[in-house]
C-alpha cells in the first residue's frame, strides 16, 4: 500500500509540474502577443514621428502597464533599454534576449527587481518594430507571482493529499494488522486449548486404561478361585461318568472352557502389563472355525444366521491363537447383538495387499460414522445400560496392535457394520 501511495504521489507531482510549466509557457505567449501589439503601434508612430521622445512613442502602451505586475520596455537601435516613461533600465538578460531575437524569456528574481517588479520570477514577451533608423526591440515584462503562488498552493495541496492518503493507508493498515494479530492470537489460543483438550482426553484415557488394568487384575484374582472350583468339580464329574459318554463330553467341555477362560485372562493381563503375545504359526481357517464354534449357540438362540467363508490355502498367520480367537469372538457377538431375528452375519478371511484380513459383516442397524471413530475407546458403548461395558472393541484393538496389526470398524453398505482385523502374514509365506 505504501508503494502505491508513493507511486500515485510521484505521478501527481509530475503532472502538477507539467501543468505548471504549461501555464508559464501560456503566460509567456500572452506577453509575446502584447509585445507584438505594442511593436505594431510603435512602428506606426515611428513612421509619422521618427524624432519623438520614447515616452511619447509609448504613450498608448503605458495603459497596459500595471504597478508591480507588468511593464513595457523598448530597446532603441542605439542600444540600451528604456522604460515607457523614458528612464533607462539595466536588464542585461533581457537586452541579450532582444539582441538574440528570442520571442520569450524568463527572468530571475534578481533580474525582475530593477524593472520595478516584485522579486519573483518574471516572463517577458519580445517583438520588434522596424523604422528608418533601424530595428526597435519591444519587451512586455510581467511578474509570474500569481502563477507561482498558484503553483505553490497546488504543490501544498498535493503534499497535503499525499499526507492524508498516507495517513489513511497507515490507519487502515494498522487497523488491519491489529485485526490480523487478534485473529492469530485467537487461533493460537484455540490451538492451545485444543492441545490441552487432547492432552486431558489422553490423560483420561490413560487413567481409564490404568483403572481397567487394576480392575482386570482384581477380576482375574477373584475369578481364579471359582475357576479352580469349577475345574475341580468337572474333574470329579469326569471320574464318576464312567461309561456315560454324554456326561464325559459335558465334563470335558467344562474343563476346556474353564482353561480357556484362564488363558484369555492371563493373556490380556500380560498385554496390559506390556508383555507380548505367545506367537505361533496358525492357519486362518482354524482360528475362524474355533471362534465360530464358541459362539454358534448364541446365534442359534438369537435366530441369526452365521456363515464363515475362509479359503483353505491361505498363508498362515503368526499370532496367539487364544487372543485372536477371543478378538473374533468379541466381533461376532457384537454383530449378533446388532442383528434382529432373521438377520445374517458373515465372517471371512482373505489376503489383501500383503496383509491377512479377518472381516465380520452384519446386516443389522449399523453404526454412525461418529461412533465408529470412538468405538475402540475403553468404556465407550452405544448399547443400553446393563448390556455392554464398552471394553470389547477396546480389547480387540489392543490385541490387533500387539500382533503388529490394526483394527477398524465402519458402516456397511447399504446397511449394517463392517469390522476388520488386519495382521501381517507369516514370514516366508506365499
Amino acid at each position: 500500500m505504501a508503494i502505491s501511495v508513493f507511486a500515485v504521489t510521484a505521478l501527481a507531482y509530475w503532472d502538477e509540474q507539467r501543468e505548471s510549466a504549461a501555464a508559464l509557457d501560456d503566460f509567456a505567449q500572452e506577453q509575446a502577443t502584447l509585445a507584438a501589439s505594442v511593436a505594431s503601434g510603435l512602428a506606426s508612430r515611428l513612421a509619422t514621428e521618427p524624432d519623438a521622445p520614447v515616452q511619447n512613442l509609448l504613450a498608448g502602451a503605458r495603459r497596459l502597464e500595471r504597478p508591480n505586475a507588468l511593464v513595457v520596455l523598448v530597446a532603441p537601435p542605439a542600444g540600451g533599454l528604456v522604460a515607457s516613461d523614458g528612464r533607462p533600465v539595466e536588464a542585461p538578460a533581457l537586452a541579450e534576449a532582444i539582441r538574440a531575437g528570442r520571442s520569450t524569456v524568463r527572468l530571475s528574481r534578481s533580474a525582475a527587481a530593477p524593472l520595478g517588479l516584485p522579486e519573483r520570477t518574471a516572463l517577458a514577451g519580445i517583438s520588434h518594430a522596424e523604422a528608418r533608423d533601424g530595428s526597435w526591440g519591444v519587451a512586455v515584462v510581467a511578474s509570474a507571482e500569481r502563477e507561482r503562488d498558484r503553483e505553490r498552493w497546488a504543490r501544498a495541496r498535493l503534499v497535503l493529499a499525499a499526507l492524508v492518503a498516507a495517513g489513511l493507508v497507515v490507519g487502515f493498515g494498522g487497523y488491519a494488522l491489529r485485526r490480523q494479530r487478534a485473529k492469530l492470537e485467537l487461533e493460537r489460543e484455540l490451538a492451545v486449548a485444543e492441545v490441552e483438550r487432547e492432552r486431558d482426553a489422553r490423560l483420561a484415557r490413560l487413567s481409564r486404561a490404568a483403572t481397567m488394568l487394576t480392575l482386570a487384575s482384581g477380576v482375574a484374582h477373584e475369578i481364579s478361585t471359582p475357576l479352580g472350583v469349577i475345574s475341580g468339580r468337572a474333574e470329579q464329574l469326569l471320574e464318576r461318568a464312567g461309561e456315560d459318554e454324554r456326561a464325559r463330553r459335558a465334563a470335558q467341555a467344562i474343563l476346556e472352557q474353564a482353561q480357556r477362560v484362564k488363558d484369555v485372562i492371563q493373556g490380556l493381563l500380560d498385554l496390559a502389563r506390556g508383555g507380548g503375545p505367545a506367537l505361533q504359526e496358525v492357519a486362518p481357517r482354524s482360528v475362524v472355525d474355533a471362534a465360530v464354534a464358541l459362539v454358534a449357540h448364541r446365534f442359534e438362540k438369537a435366530g441369526v444366521r452365521l456363515a464363515a467363508r475362509v479359503p483353505d490355502d491361505l498363508a498362515p498367520v503368526r499370532c496367539d491363537p487364544t487372543l485372536l480367537e477371543h478378538a473374533l469372538v468379541n466381533l461376532l457377538l457384537n454383530a449378533c447383538d446388532a442383528c434382529a431375528r432373521g438377520g445374517a452375519v458373515e465372517v471371512t478371511a482373505a489376503l489383501e495387499r500383503g496383509s491377512l484380513t479377518f472381516a465380520v459383516e452384519d446386516d443389522g442397524e449399523g453404526i454412525a460414522q461418529v461412533n465408529a471413530a470412538r468405538a475402540a475407546e475403553p468404556f465407550f458403548t452405544t448399547k443400553p445400560r446393563g448390556r455392554g461395558t464398552g471394553l470389547g472393541l477396546a480389547v480387540v484393538s489392543e490385541i490387533a496392535k500387539c500382533h503388529r496389526g490394526s483394527f477398524s470398524i465402519e458402516p456397511g453398505s447399504p446397511r449394517g457394520t463392517r469390522a476388520r482385523i488386519r495382521l501381517p502374514v507369516a514370514e516366508g509365506a506365499p
